[in-house]
């Protein structure tokens, strides 16, 4: 066998990977304003068009370019109903670049999601590391594919370690791929090998269907319930207000889990009119509990949940009264109509605790610091601000 075939996947450059998964000399690389390859191919004799991280370049992350080129291949791949092979390696959003990725991933989300809910064929091969951001976009797709040693999470193995996750091993072993392939559904273990990679895309592209995915966010969102079970760490947030009225409100500053995502989705469904959220929400949970479950996807699927909605005519107008950061943010405000902050609310890229342990620098408070009104509506981390009361 060839040695760069025989190579692994995961450790592969990223020019071996996708020349390995496409029909031979059919890929052409399309002009990118950022880090990522985008490419379009034939695989099995079908069309595809192909997004890539390089963790070769800063650990594969997404900053507001990339969040660009892949908003751009989404609705490309859209308009001309060309499925999308998305390779992720990235330890997740730039975070040094302060609130700007918030409105880009913000952005990114929307595009996703509207591709999801119109039935877009997607398809995520997984590399070595897939972390906050990324994972999410792992989890849009409708099939991941990925190998014993990929490690999955919606936080790093060294944020979770230092919230009381137990050794950086331990923490490792739990979100790596062996225990993500557990839950079945549309969760794939391959042999960490370029042909066993390139087998599982043409096997995927040659059972699709001629048309559009059909939905399955309601058998999703069973199936979520049943893997809660009874290991699940208890709800935190604390919910209320009357959905069936058209007000819900999420807040306790918590940190909002799987049990949380879950409970959110259920009661954004128990209306059929515009419906007004109203967060006051520290960020996404830490609990090692929360990632063994993959809160990953808890969190896409509350978003679909939010943006079905929106696709049915029923306007979300999500209100941020207090704190909101990290996934919580990027799923609800990516999937409402519209989004407004209150003068006392706030949008930071993670809570300051998670963050200090990634970016080590002086300037990591910074980056994450509170913006003045007019920032978050220029970055489009919002679309307007309340007048004080």
């Amino acid at each position: 066998m060839n040695a760069v075939l025989a190579a692994p996947f995961t450790s592969a450059p990223v020019a071996d990977r996708l020349a390995a998964l496409f029909d031979a000399g059919s890929d052409s690389l399309l002009p990118a304003e950022s880090g990522l390859r985008l490419a379009r191919a034939t695989v099995a004799g079908r069309p595809v068009l192909a997004v890539a991280t390089d963790p070769a370049l800063d650990k594969g992350v997404l900053g507001s370019a990339e969040c660009a080129d892949l908003r751009r291949m989404v609705r490309r791949a859209r308009q001309t109903q060309t499925p999308l092979v998305l390779l992720i390696d990235s330890a997740g959003a730039r975070l040094d670049a302060g609130l700007a990725i918030q409105g880009a991933l913000r952005a990114l989300m929307t595009e996703l999601l509207d591709a999801s809910l119109a039935g877009l064929p997607m398809i995520a091969l997984l590399g070595r590391n897939v972390f906050g951001g990324a994972s999410m976009l792992a989890f849009a797709a409708s099939q991941r594919c990925y190998a014993p040693d990929t490690v999955l999470a919606m936080s790093g193995p060294r944020v979770l370690e230092s919230a009381g996750g137990g050794s950086l091993a331990a923490v490792r072993d739990a979100i790596g791929g062996l225990a993500r392939c557990r839950h079945g559904g549309a969760e794939r273990l391959l042999d960490d090998s370029l042909p066993a990679y390139a087998a599982a895309l043409r096997d995927w592209v040659q059972e699709l269907p001629t048309g559009p995915l059909p939905d399955t966010l309601d058998e999703e969102r069973r199936m979520l319930g049943l893997r809660l079970g009874e290991t699940a760490p208890p709800p935190t947030a604390r919910f209320a207000g009357r959905p069936e009225q058209g007000t819900l409100r999420c807040g306790g500053r918590a940190c909002v889990g799987a049990a949380d995502a879950l409970q959110f989705a259920a009661l954004v469904e128990q209306t059929q009119t515009p419906l007004e959220l109203w967060i006051d929400c520290a960020g996404h949970s830490l609990h090692l509990g929360d990632e063994n479950l993959i809160l990953s996807q808890y969190l896409v699927h509350l978003a679909r949940s939010v943006r079905r909605r929106v696709h049915r005519g029923q306007a979300v107008r999500l209100r941020i009264a207090g704190e909101i950061s990290g996934g919580i943010y990027i799923a609800v405000a990516g999937a409402a109509s519209s989004v407004d902050i209150a003068p006392e609310g706030s949008v930071r890229t993670l809570p300051q605790t998670s963050l200090s342990s990634i970016l080590t620098r002086p300037d990591a408070a910074i980056s994450n610091a509170c913006a003045a009104a007019s920032d978050y509506v220029e970055l489009g981390v919002a679309d307007t601000v309340s007048a004080p009361v």
